[in-house]
């Protein structure tokens, strides 16, 4: 996806999803700099989104990522991140969602 990228893991108890979400991004910032992947410098926006599913959704999980270029064909990533934070009840704020691309 050019706008966003999932991560199936599984993650140990001592290790907060912050902690792993923070090493994910600055190591791999890092490696897409150090190759020049990209014309500009590469850096990850400043925030990120988790959610837990139980083992027994775990193949559900794996087919819905693995579907994602299709199902983004569909429905537009945003519209549907704020959709889950509304269906969970999740407080945000708009301006702190996204940072234009």
């Amino acid at each position: 996806n050019p706008d966003h990228t999932h991560l199936l893991v599984g993650l140990h108890p001592k290790i907060s999803v912050s902690e792993l979400a923070g090493k994910i991004k600055s190591n791999s910032a890092r490696w897409i700099n150090e190759n020049k992947l990209t014309a500009n410098k590469f850096s990850w926006q400043v925030g990120f989104g988790a959610f837990s599913y139980s083992k027994s959704h775990l193949d559900r999980v794996v087919k819905y990522i693995a579907r994602q270029p299709e199902h983004h064909r569909k429905v537009k990533f945003k519209d549907e991140y704020e959709f889950l934070l509304e269906k969970y009840d999740v407080p945000y704020e708009e301006q702190h969602l996204f940072e234009d691309v």
